[in-house]
């Protein structure tokens, strides 16, 4: 990329798809509901919408900085310098909601935060509470572990944070050896900035206790805390 022009040319393009890809969503989106087909596509069309934009942005970014690498690199930089925690929050926001049942009208359960979901944002989320509506950003979620129960199933999807010298395949491996994972619902594992800790989004089958599943993963030597600090 050597002119202007080009980075013009690639914002369009990028819009371009944004656009035709919202206005497939909407159309697939509706021909779902009317088939009544599986949910499981319906949030595999979210995710695919969600992560759109964050990948689109990268390339914007990218073609920006090809312009001019050095001068460019260091004004990129110093913007993610300065937006480095509400970054970090955005993308927090991105994998929980991707989840299938996060929606408006859901309640939620995040240390002594229990509240209805009013409103849905990018950076956080606006909770009705007991004493009035709430902002909470989502990196409060990720520091704290949460708790999602769907109004109309009263599934639950938990977050737990895990400690363990298995690789993040095994330990994969050993959750799902245990039935009480509920078939089609998302378990997510991803590795914490603390060495061998991982946070774990899980949805259990109907019916089932959390602490079985505590105390099978206790009996494999895996240690299990509802925050990342397994020290405190």
């Amino acid at each position: 990329m050597n002119h202007w022009n080009d980075l013009y040319a690639l914002i369009l393009i990028v819009f371009a798809i944004y656009l035709f890809l919202t206005l497939c969503f909407f159309g697939f989106t509706r021909y779902l509901k009317k088939r009544r087909i599986n949910k499981r596509y319906l949030a595999l069309v979210k995710k695919i919408r969600l992560f759109y934009k964050p990948i689109a942005w990268l390339v914007v970014i990218g073609g920006f900085v090809a312009l001019d690498p050095v001068t460019h690199g260091l004004i990129i930089l110093l913007v993610a310098g300065f937006g480095y925690k509400q970054l970090g929050n955005y993308i927090s926001g991105l994998f929980i909601r991707a989840s299938p049942l996060l929606a408006k009208d859901t309640l939620v359960r995040a240390g002594k935060i229990h509240g209805r979901i009013n409103r849905i944002g990018s950076l956080g989320m606006v909770l009705g509470t007991d004493q009035g509506e709430r902002w909470v950003w989502y990196h409060s979620f990720d520091r704290t572990g949460f708790t999602l129960i769907s109004n109309q199933t009263n599934v639950l999807q938990r977050a737990l944070y895990l400690r363990s010298d298995l690789s993040k395949e095994s330990l994969l491996d050993l959750i799902f050896d245990h039935p009480i994972l509920a078939l089609g619902k998302p378990t997510n594992l991803k590795a914490s900035a603390n060495k061998n800790t991982f946070l774990m989004h899980y949805t259990l089958v109907k019916g089932a206790r959390h602490e079985d599943f505590i105390n099978y993963l206790h009996d494999h030597d895996v240690m299990t805390y509802s925050t990342e600090n397994f020290d405190a």
